[in-house]
């Protein structure tokens, strides 16, 4: 099931928090909606889900508004989690099920099913208090799977994981694309995002002030980082040509290049100038694109 999103606009009095904004979900498919706080992807996650209604625009599911078959389909990850502390483990997840139009039996069956697969059956008659943080975080993760929604919602999955739990769920959401699932990821955790998403689209004010693949936003960027290292004085680099920046660090030199510069001639420069134990060609990180969107957003 695909999800489109045309020309959405929300504002709460008159200020404007999503503004025509457009993208497109397909099954198989993980889409990053990135942008700093305040920038408006809670709100644009909870139209999806259709519990704030936008005042222009129209999200359809397969070409069809939502419905409570539609809603039926969906597992959303809450940014504010929050889980039935005083109830068993089970109890919470057969309660959950069943308000997902699962029979109590399969509601049951899922749910072991889905605690093996998270290695949390031990717990399935404890508390939901006795479980740690970080348990709980998979625990609401699982709920969202429950009824194996075929469109799936996260915001912030990895928020208050230790980074052996971030890779498990970092796994768990690949394994949901590779089956065909729809998945709209919403985080602050660009490293993670850039790993994970097909696709992103980048908001800023409610605006989308960039959109592609991560080959795409890097080609549009346009910039190039080389590094060197070597124990000489690297201050000798600053009159290399085609150079637009340099950040010298102790004995590691950031040389900043228009993507279209001769690497090759500017390796023989580099050479010629200092003894390097280092040379590398570095893409700029999806961090360094989003930092450099934003602050030019505000400039």
């Amino acid at each position: 099931m695909n999800i489109s999103v045309e020309n959405v606009s929300k504002a709460f009095r008159t200020t404007f928090v999503v503004r025509d904004l457009s993208f497109t979900i397909e099954p198989g498919q993980i889409l990053g909606l990135l942008g700093p706080n305040g920038a408006g992807k809670t709100t644009t996650l909870r139209m999806i889900l259709d519990i704030l209604r936008p005042d222009e625009g129209k999200i359809n599911f397969d070409g069809k508004q939502i419905n409570r078959n539609v809603r039926n389909r969906i597992g959303y990850l809450p940014e504010e989690r929050g889980i039935y502390q005083k109830y068993k483990v089970i109890d919470v997840l057969l309660y959950l099920g069943r308000l997902k139009n699962l029979s109590r039996r399969m509601s049951h069956v899922e749910a072991v099913r889905h605690l093996d697969r998270f290695d949390m059956i031990e717990y399935l008659e404890q508390p939901v208090s006795n479980l740690s943080k970080g348990l709980q975080q998979k625990l609401q993760l699982l709920i969202s799977l429950l009824h194996n929604p075929d469109i799936i919602i996260l915001d912030e999955p990895f928020w208050g994981l230790d980074p052996f739990n971030q890779q498990v769920i970092r796994e768990k959401i690949k394994a949901l694309r590779n089956e065909g699932k729809t998945i709209l990821l919403s985080t602050h955790q660009l490293s993670e995002a850039e790993a994970l998403c097909d696709y992103f689209v980048l908001i800023d004010h409610g605006e989308d002030v960039l959109r592609g693949s991560l080959e795409e936003i890097r080609k549009n960027f346009r910039e190039n980082i080389i590094i060197v290292e070597s124990p000489q004085n690297l201050k000798a680099l600053q009159e290399l040509p085609d150079l637009q920046k340099i950040v010298l660090e102790d004995s590691r030199a950031l040389l900043y290049v228009d993507e279209n510069a001769p690497v090759d001639l500017l390796l023989k420069e580099i050479v010629s100038s200092v003894n390097i134990t280092r040379f590398e060609l570095s893409k700029p990180s999806l961090n360094d694109i989003f930092l450099k969107i934003i602050k030019n957003s505000k400039s």
